[in-house]
């Protein structure tokens, strides 16, 4: 499609984060796309589910809008990241704006579970994307189930896409006790992600419910109440298994 045609491209949008630090390098402003296909227990951003939701605007809206906050990126290396929500549900609509942000050389990150098809829209959007940062909820298939709804089968397809092509990702990886925190499927995961070969650092995310009265009011049931925060050294613990394999975690 033309510049002028990826303006014009109609996607929905949750909301905006103009000052973000922890979605990429740098300050960065972040755009939460509305629509997800998984229904993550720890998820803290239910209201980005239900596909028709949020706000209707043109992709060309939007990058007048996150082009208002570049002088935050200048000095730090930031620039702009693609959250939601599942922003890959949406890919022309996230194709249309990673086009307007290469046009103005703006760094692009993209926020994923990866769970989508190959398709050649989604080979564009990847070539269009300077890092993913890839949140993989488990390596275990029936645990992935249990946490997301859904099959992993696609997730892990997508991130040896990503290696294939060798696109820059940081691997991130929410902890969650009694889930996904088995050493066994740790280290499982360790291996996998050292082989892939373009996982540049590993972000390890303890568990938390600050997002649990989202829950509340939406009336969804939240079935981790009772699920205790990991704290500093059980982190540490879990990081050293990524570390032996030679992974940068932070």
């Amino acid at each position: 499609m033309t510049l002028q045609e990826a303006r014009e491209v109609r996607g929905r949008i949750s909301t905006f984060e103009s000052c973000g630090t922890v979605d990429g390098p740098g300050l960065r402003t972040v755009v939460f796309m509305q629509g997800c296909p998984l229904r993550c227990l720890y998820c803290h951003n239910p209201e980005t589910w239900e596909f028709g939701g949020g706000d209707e605007c043109t992709a060309g809206e939007v990058f007048d809008e996150i082009s208002k906050y570049r002088n935050f990126w200048k000095t730090s290396g930031g620039g702009v990241t693609f959250s939601g929500g599942e922003p890959m549900s949406r890919p022309r609509f996230l194709e249309a704006l990673l086009m307007l942000c290469r046009e103005e050389g703006i760094h692009t990150v993209v926020d994923t579970s990866g769970f989508t098809l190959i398709t050649e829209t989604v080979r564009r959007i990847v070539e269009l994307t300077d890092l993913f940062l890839l949140d993989i909820k488990s390596v275990n298939a029936n645990m992935h189930q249990i946490i997301t709804g859904e099959s992993n089968k696609n997730t892990m397809a997508f991130a040896e896409y990503l290696a294939s092509v060798a696109k820059p990702v940081w691997m991130r990886y929410v902890i969650v006790p009694r889930l996904n925190d088995r050493v066994h499927c740790l280290e499982k995961m360790a291996k996998w992600a050292r082989a892939q070969g373009n996982i540049e650092k590993v972000e390890l995310l303890p568990f938390h419910k600050m997002g649990e009265w989202k829950w509340k009011k939406y009336e969804l049931p939240y079935r981790l109440s009772e699920t205790w925060e990991p704290g500093a050294e059980e982190v540490k613990q879990y990081a050293d298994i990524f570390r032996a394999e030679g992974l940068v975690v932070d």
